[in-house]
C-alpha cells in the first residue's frame, strides 16, 4: 500500500488546510505555528511538501523556505506572497530556489490543482459537506458589493429626507428611482428576495407623479425594512458573467490593422520559442512587444514597460498566467489593462479559470496569426473605451489636482448657496523623500497605493480626494465643521500607521502621516487659500509633535482639544447605537458614543470636558446613571444651554416627557423610531444651532 504524503504547512487559514485536508487524496497534514518546529520537520526524508505564507515574521518564513531546501533530495516547497507585497517578497527570496509561488487572496481550487500536481496525488470533488465553503464564496462575493450597496441606500435615505423637507426635485427623484433599482437587482443576485421586493416598491415609489411629506414618512420606514433585510447572509450565488465576457463575434470581419502600430504589449510565456514567434508577428505589424519567459520578474517588467495590453500563457513553472491576471485585476493601476491568455487548454474548465482571473479573452494554441490580431484589436479599442480618464492619477487611482480643484469648487458653490460647512484637509506622509531614498520607489509607489485605496474607502461618494504629487493628498468634505474634519483625518493617518510594507531585504516597514484642515469662509474662499491654511496647520501639527497628527486652522495645536462632535448618542442598545452611528457617519457628521450614563455625564460636564456635542441623543434606562440623572448634571453644567439634548426611550408617559423637558430637553422621540425620520430631526436641530 502507497503510504500518504506529508505536508507540513504554517502560516495558513484553518479553512485553507482544512480544505487541503479534505480535498487531496491521500495526503497528510501537519499544521505548524512555531517556525523552528516546522524548519526541524522539513528535515524529514518522507516530507513531500512545505507549505508557507508570508503571513508569519517575514524572517521566520524565509528561514522556513531556506532549511527546507538545503537538504538534497528534500521537500518541495510553495509559498504563498500577498499581491501588495509581491514584488519586494519575490527579492528577498531570490536566493531560495521556491518551486511554486501563490498570490493571496488566494484561488483555493487553483492552490489545490496545482498541490496535486506537485504531490502526485489525485483532487477530489466537491461533495456534499462542501456547501458551507460555497456559501462562503458567495458572502466573500457580496462583501464586495456590500459597501456600495449601503452607499445607495443611504443616498436612498438622503432623497426620503429632502421629501420631508420639500425640497426633492424631479431629477433627484428619478435618480433616487434608479439608485432603488439597482439595489433591488443587486437583492436579487445575491438571494435577498424580500430585500428586492421592497427596494422595487422604493423605486416605484419615487417614479410616481406627486410626491410629498407623508411619502417621506412611508419611503423612510420601508428603507428600515430594506437595511434589515440586507442585514443578513446571500443565499444565492452570484451570476460569472462569464458569457458576458468573452471575446465579440470571431468570424474574421475585417479591421485596421493600422490601429496597432505604436502600441506596447507584454507577452509572459515561459517558451522561448513561442514568445518569439508571438514577437516577429506582432512587430510586423508596427507593434512594441517585450516578451518574457520569467514570470518572477512579471511585476518589474510591468512596471518599466508600461503596456497597452498583456499576453499571458496559462500554465508556466513556479507562477501560473491566472496568478499573474489576478495580480493584474488588484492593481489599480492595471486593473483596467486588457489580458489576453494564449493556451492549449481550452476545456470548459481552464476557460472558467481564465475568465474568473479576470481575463478579457483567450486564444487557442496552436493560434492563427488573424484571429490572433483580430483579438487584439478588438481588445486595444475596448481598452481606449474602458481607459480611466486622463484626470487620473494611475499609481494612487485618484484625482489629479486639476481635476480634484474642479470638482472642490463645484461643491464651495453648493456650500456657500446652501449654507453649509465645507471643510479642506491635506495629509502628507512624513519624511517621505527620505523613504523613498532609503526604501526605493517600488515601497514608496506602494505608500502611495495604499493611501489612494485607503481614502475612498474612507469618506463618502460625495467627498473628494486628490493627489497632489509626491506624497501630498488633499480630501474636500461637504457638510462638515473643520473640528468634524479633523477628527476624520485623525482616523486617516492612525490607519495609515498600522500598514504594513515590506522592503526589498524583507524587513517591515511603517510610514506616518500628518494632515491639517481649513474650512471654507472661515479660513478661506477659495481651493488655493484653503490648502494654504489647511498646510500651515499640517506644519504646526508636525512641529509641535501633536498626538492627533493634525492640524486645525485658526486654533493653537498646543495641549489637549476639546473633541467637538455633532452628536453624542448615550445608550446601552448597541445594535441601534450602531446603526445611528452608521448613518450620522456616512453623512459626515461626528459621533461620540456612550453605553453609560456616568461615562457620558463625565466626558460631557466640568470645566473642561472631553467632549462637546450640538445634538445629545439621551436614553432614559440607562446602566450606572439613568438618562434622568444625566440630563439633571448637563443641566447644572449649563450644558443644556450649548447642546440641544433629545430625549430616546420606549416610556411615554406624559410625566416622562414633562420631567425631560423642564430639565432641559428639546425634544421626545419615542422608541421604535424610524432612522430617516429621527435624522432629519437631528439635521434640522443642527442647522439651527449653527444659525
Amino acid at each position: 500500500m502507497t503510504p500518504p504524503v506529508k505536508i507540513l504547512v504554517a502560516g495558513f487559514s484553518a479553512e485553507i488546510v482544512r480544505e487541503i485536508g479534505l480535498r487531496l487524496r491521500d495526503v497528510v497534514i501537519t499544521e505548524f505555528d512555531d517556525a523552528a518546529e516546522i524548519a526541524a520537520a522539513a528535515d524529514s526524508s518522507d516530507v513531500r511538501l512545505v507549505l508557507v505564507s508570508d503571513s508569519l515574521p517575514t524572517n521566520d518564513s524565509i528561514e522556513i523556505a531556506r532549511r527546507a531546501k538545503t537538504r538534497p533530495g528534500g521537500p518541495q516547497v510553495a509559498y504563498s506572497i500577498s499581491m501588495r507585497q509581491a514584488e519586494n517578497a519575490l527579492k528577498a527570496l531570490s536566493g531560495v530556489n521556491i518551486d511554486r509561488f501563490f498570490v493571496s487572496p488566494i484561488d483555493v481550487d487553483e492552490m489545490l490543482r496545482e498541490l496535486a500536481r506537485i504531490c502526485g496525488v489525485e483532487v477530489l470533488p466537491k461533495h456534499a459537506s462542501h456547501e458551507e465553503q460555497i456559501a462562503a464564496a458567495v458572502v466573500e462575493a457580496w462583501e464586495r458589493s456590500r459597501v456600495a450597496t449601503f452607499q445607495s441606500v443611504d443616498k436612498l435615505d438622503d432623497a426620503a429626507i429632502a421629501l420631508l423637507e420639500n425640497t426633492l426635485d424631479g431629477e433627484r427623484a428619478a435618480l433616487a428611482a434608479r439608485d432603488a433599482q439597482i439595489i433591488a437587482e443587486t437583492a436579487t443576485r445575491f438571494g435577498f428576495e424580500k430585500g428586492a421586493s421592497v427596494a422595487s416598491d422604493v423605486a416605484e415609489h419615487f417614479t410616481s407623479g406627486s410626491l410629498g411629506a407623508i411619502d417621506g414618512v412611508s419611503i423612510a420606514e420601508q428603507l428600515v425594512a430594506l437595511r434589515r433585510e440586507l442585514a443578513g447572509r446571500p443565499s444565492a450565488l452570484p451570476t460569472s458573467g462569464l458569457a458576458a465576457s468573452i471575446s465579440e463575434d470571431s468570424s474574421g470581419a475585417a479591421f485596421d490593422v493600422s490601429q496597432l502600430a505604436g502600441k506596447r504589449v507584454l507577452v509572459v510565456d515561459d517558451e522561448p520559442m513561442i514568445s518569439r514567434g508571438l514577437t516577429s508577428l506582432l512587430e510586423r505589424k508596427g507593434m512594441d512587444v517585450t516578451a518574457l519567459n520569467d514570470p518572477l520578474r512579471f511585476w518589474s517588467v510591468l512596471d518599466e514597460t508600461k503596456p497597452s495590453l498583456i499576453l499571458l500563457d496559462l500554465e508556466m513553472p513556479r507562477m501560473n498566467g491566472t496568478e499573474l491576471c489576478r495580480v493584474v485585476r488588484g492593481d489599480p493601476r492595471w486593473s483596467e489593462l486588457p489580458v489576453i491568455f494564449l493556451t492549449g487548454h481550452t476545456d470548459q474548465a481552464s476557460v472558467q479559470r481564465m475568465f474568473a482571473a479576470g481575463a478579457d479573452d483567450y486564444v487557442g494554441k496552436p493560434f492563427v496569426p488573424a484571429e490572433l490580431m483580430m483579438r487584439l484589436e478588438n481588445r486595444l479599442s475596448g481598452a481606449r473605451a474602458r481607459r480611466p480618464p486622463v484626470e487620473t492619477d494611475p499609481l494612487t487611482g485618484l484625482a489629479t489636482a486639476r481635476k480634484a480643484t474642479d470638482l472642490i469648487e463645484r461643491f464651495l458653490r453648493l456650500a456657500r448657496r446652501k449654507s453649509d460647512p465645507y471643510s479642506l484637509g491635506v495629509l502628507q506622509v512624513d519624511d517621505f523623500p527620505n523613504i523613498a531614498a532609503t526604501f526605493g520607489r517600488t515601497l514608496s509607489d506602494a505608500v502611495l497605493r495604499a493611501i489612494g485605496e485607503l481614502l475612498p474607502k474612507s469618506f463618502r461618494v460625495e467627498d473628494v480626494a486628490g493627489w497632489w504629487g509626491g506624497a501630498d493628498f488633499t480630501i474636500g468634505m461637504y457638510g462638515s465643521t473643520k473640528e468634524n474634519a479633523a477628527i476624520k483625518l485623525g482616523q486617516i493617518c492612525a490607519k495609515t500607521g498600522e500598514l504594513d510594507f515590506l522592503s526589498a531585504d524583507g524587513k517591515t516597514v511603517h510610514i506616518s502621516c500628518t494632515a491639517g484642515v481649513a474650512e471654507y469662509q472661515i479660513d478661506g474662499d477659495s481651493v488655493v487659500a484653503l490648502r494654504d491654511e489647511a498646510v500651515k496647520a499640517l506644519l504646526g501639527a508636525r512641529e509641535t509633535d501633536a498626538t492627533s497628527h493634525v492640524g486645525i486652522s485658526g486654533i493653537n495645536p498646543t495641549g489637549s482639544l476639546v473633541r467637538r462632535v455633532d452628536v453624542a448618542i448615550i445608550l446601552d442598545d448597541a445594535p441601534l447605537v450602531s446603526l445611528l452611528q452608521h448613518a450620522m457617519e456616512t453623512r459626515n457628521l461626528g459621533v461620540a458614543t456612550f453605553a453609560d450614563g456616568e461615562t457620558a455625564a463625565a466626558a460631557l460636564t466640568g470645566p473642561a470636558p472631553e467632549v462637546r456635542a450640538s445634538v445629545i441623543l439621551l436614553g432614559v434606562d440607562l446602566p450606572a446613571l439613568n438618562g434622568l440623572e444625566v440630563l439633571r448634571r448637563l443641566k447644572a453644567g449649563q450644558v443644556t444651554r450649548s447642546s440641544s439634548v433629545v430625549m430616546l426611550t420606549a416610556r411615554a408617559g406624559e410625566s416622562d416627557i414633562l420631567a425631560a423637558l423642564e430639565l432641559g430637553a428639546i425634544d421626545h422621540v419615542a422608541k421604535p423610531f424610524s432612522v430617516p425620520v429621527l435624522m432629519h430631526k437631528v439635521r434640522t436641530v443642527l442647522k439651527q444651532s449653527r444659525t
